[in-house]
């Protein structure tokens, strides 16, 4: 996990006022990172994905992900606004905070869906989420993903 979520992979206090805004901050996010090379392919990911059904769940949170020839490696990008985006969520509430799967395309069918179920599975715990959204720094929240997704609990 720490390959694929570490500190400098959190961003806290974003400012956005668009879906496509926090879809540029991930790819940006990215590219700084060194897990893509090119922002602009993250971001037709991002949008690609998004298109095919939302990745808005609840209580603020988007797990917006993406699979592309230009992701070098996995990765979790995390993003968490200032204030609220509107987005097609499941409790049709805006977001405040997305957990963006970043996944290269040769392993679009292994980590993947092995890394968005786990990540899935654990957001959709109400408590989980209450302490993502009040997280003080990048490290809580690696923490809290951390033993939550690496646990299965």
């Amino acid at each position: 996990m720490s390959s694929i979520l570490a500190p400098e992979n959190v961003t806290l206090n974003a400012s956005a006022s668009t879906q496509a805004e926090v879809f540029s901050l991930i790819a940006a996010k990215a590219v700084e990172l060194g897990i893509a090379a090119d922002a602009a392919t993250v971001v037709a990911g991002l949008e690609s994905r998004e298109k095919q059904g939302t990745t808005g769940l609840m209580d603020g949170i988007a797990i917006p992900h993406a699979k592309s020839s230009g992701i070098t490696s996995p990765a979790l990008v995390i993003v968490r606004l200032r204030e609220s985006v509107e987005w097609e969520s499941l409790d049709e509430q805006p977001i405040i905070m997305a957990i963006s799967l970043l996944i290269p395309e040769g392993e679009a069918g292994t980590t993947h869906l092995s890394l968005l179920s786990q990540v899935a599975r654990t957001l959709m715990k109400p408590g989980v989420r209450a302490e993502l959204l009040a997280a003080e720094s990048p490290d809580a929240v690696i923490g809290l993903l951390s033993q939550h997704v690496m646990s299965g609990s």
